[in-house]
């Protein structure tokens, strides 16, 4: 399939039959060839554990790379398996599975997970000669595949609830589900940043003069932070508790071939400071006026299912995030660290041109040239690196194939799976579908996804590495964001995105900050001039140009 970006035309071939649909919520840029080499078979054997668990009526999500980009298809089960999911879903239903999912994630996957993040990260990559560098890549690439596929493990429990809250609360007040979402703020305090490592630091700052002095120097960001891990007692220990936990998340994607957190420091300084400043978060639930008034509107017969579906969205709502940031999020930064450090390697070597530009290299090509094979050359992987920066995902077309058409009807199916199928069906379109609304010369029009009116400066942000730009108030507009992008919100006043639903990354954040968001725009990073002074109106939907 040809698609026309400008005057070129780019060729995106189906990558097998059927219909390919494009994943641009969470890969607005190309993937890196390292990370879109394990990402596909990851995320579906993690998503088909969960689905068949579950009793869903679908074996997962199989993901194609397509330059670089990602398309996805539903696979459906075997119809052999159908009669046994059935009893599955009755019983995942029946006993609230996800409940039992969340308990263990909090007993046993999530403090493993941070235990072998942690040792991985203690090792330092400078420091190994070139063959334990090997191996440290090859334990952290692992490492990331097993924390890909725990990532999807928990689908079923971070969007069965929500999407059977949105679903039920739809059909029974006849509500937009943009008017009532807000009732689920507060209860994700991960998704606007909150971390107790956070905490203990700027208590100790304000506690510390000198380490107030520090944070407010005008020193290169960098230093700032080493100063402070460097410091006696209470703020030493405070901030190397921190940077521990966020310096090697990857800060907006969920692709190693983009900068972590401690590459750009600026953010970690800025949003330091206005944490010291200004405090935690403001992340308290909705007021309870708000779900009372929603109540009123549920038919009397279905209130106490109300109460029912709002609690089990409450109470799952941190999986959303948590669950990336804990997993590939994290182990994802630290293979890129241990990548850049043979990359920087093979640059003296005159093998690459840029140390990063390892990550335009496959696994299976890392140990080609780690055991001194000539290919790829430099040449090669800096086109390639060049052709994933030249590329968007709004460059490319929206499917691939067959023209996509909906999902089968639920009619007939035993009642607990048609509801789960409801409320995943209702989840997944939460999450990519973005608004149709129609924008114009002086008004961008999305989805509002989070409430309040906010006039700023508008950054346009390509990726992460541009999040060094953003000021205190600013506007950030750019096609999605992720899990991981709680770190740069202490600096934002409002934020847009051109793609996403109610259940996108950065619908969630903007309502648990509590920042006016819109999101699904199309259009916006077009319109939008970076620098241009912007009102931004998440209770309409709409964003005014000057």
């Amino acid at each position: 399939m040809a698609h026309v970006q400008g005057s070129v035309h780019l060729s995106f071939d189906p990558p097998g039959p059927g219909s390919w649909l494009l994943d641009g919520v969470h890969m607005p840029r190309p993937f890196s060839r390292y990370h879109g080499t394990l990402f596909p078979a990851a995320m579906f054997a993690g998503f088909n554990e969960c689905c068949n668990r579950y009793g869903l009526l679908l074996d997962g999500l199989q993901y194609s790379m397509v330059r670089g980009l990602g398309y996805f298809q539903v696979i459906p089960p075997n119809p052999e398996s159908v009669p046994e999911r059935f009893g599955k879903a009755e019983q995942a239903l029946g006993s609230k599975l996800w409940r039992a999912d969340l308990e263990r994630w909090d007993r046993e996957v999530k403090p493993e997970s941070i235990r072998q993040h942690m040792a991985l990260q203690a090792i330092d990559p400078e420091t190994l000669s070139d063959e334990e560098l090997g191996r440290h890549i090859e334990r952290c690439t692992e490492h990331l595949t097993r924390m890909m596929k725990q990532h999807h493990q928990f689908n079923a429990a971070a969007m069965l609830p929500v999407g059977d809250f949105i679903a039920s609360v739809s059909e029974w007040t006849g509500l937009p589900p943009s008017a009532f979402m807000p009732v689920l703020r507060g209860f994700s305090r991960v998704s606007a940043g909150h971390l107790g490592e956070l905490d203990r630091l700027v208590e100790a700052i304000r506690a510390n003069p000198q380490a107030g002095a520090i944070l407010d120097s005008n020193a290169e960001p960098g230093d700032i932070l080493s100063r402070l891990r460097s410091e006696p007692g209470a703020v030493g220990t405070a901030a190397a508790g921190y940077l521990d936990i966020v310096s090697y998340r990857l800060l907006d994607s969920l692709d190693l071939g983009d900068a972590t957190a401690i590459e750009v420091p600026e953010v970690l300084v800025n949003g330091l400071r206005m944490a010291v400043k200004r405090g935690a978060p403001d992340s308290s639930h909705a007021a309870q006026a708000e779900v009372d008034k929603l109540r009123e509107l549920v038919p009397p017969e279905h209130r106490a299912a109300f109460d029912e579906v709002l609690e089990e969205a409450r109470h799952m709502s941190r999986m959303r995030d948590e669950r990336g940031l804990y997993s590939d999020v994290w182990a994802a930064g630290i293979t890129r660290r241990a990548l850049l450090e043979l990359g920087r390697r093979l640059v003296k070597q005159g093998r690459l041109h840029e140390a990063v530009h390892i990550v335009n290299c496959s696994p299976e090509e890392v140990r080609a040239l780690r055991s001194g094979a000539p290919d790829p050359n430099a040449d090669e992987v800096a086109e390639r690196a060049d052709d994933r920066a030249s590329l968007q995902a709004a460059d490319a077309p929206p499917f691939l194939g067959e023209p996509p058409h909906g999902p089968p009807p639920l009619d007939g199916l035993p009642p607990a799976v048609a509801r789960l199928m409801r409320a995943m069906g209702t989840a997944v379109g939460s999450l990519f579908e973005p608004s149709q609304a129609t924008s114009d010369a002086t008004t961008v029009r999305g989805t509002s996804a989070s409430p309040g009116l906010h006039t700023g400066i508008a950054r346009v942000i390509s990726g992460p590495a541009e999040f060094g730009r953003l000021q205190q108030g600013d506007v950030l507009v750019t096609a999605t964001t992720t899990e991981a992008f709680n770190i740069v919100l202490p600096l934002i006043g409002a934020l847009v995105t051109d793609t996403g639903g109610l259940l996108s990354h950065a619908a969630i954040v903007s309502r648990e900050y509590g920042i006016p968001g819109v999101v699904g725009c199309r259009v916006a990073t077009s319109l939008i001039k970076d620098g241009s002074r912007v009102t931004v109106n998440g209770t309409t939907g709409e964003i005014g140009l000057a």
